[in-house]
């Protein structure tokens, strides 16, 4: 089975740049620890390519798996995106 693929497409001259990527590097440490999750971050001017092919229209944007979220990601959104308040649940 191929790991999840977490994408987090962001502009390093963005003013949230370092909180966001660090949001999203811990929430994704923690909770998929040993899960199999690969986290990818994309600085959309060094990579253009892969912003133009994944539809990025708004910066920061969180691409996981299916799920798509446009904004600085709270830590509920975090959980949602990476499915686990759906595991709490069970």
């Amino acid at each position: 089975m191929e790991p999840l693929k977490i994408l987090l497409f962001i502009s390093k001259e963005s003013a949230v740049y370092n909180f966001t990527r660090r949001q999203v590097e811990s929430a994704c440490a923690n909770a998929l620890d040993g899960k199999g999750a690969v986290l990818e971050v994309v600085d959309i001017a060094e990579n253009p390519e892969m912003a133009e092919r994944y539809n990025i229209e708004a910066l920061p944007t969180l691409i996981v798996g299916t799920r798509r979220y446009i904004g600085a990601p709270t830590a509920e959104v975090l959980n949602t995106c990476l499915g686990l308040n759906e595991e709490a649940g069970k």
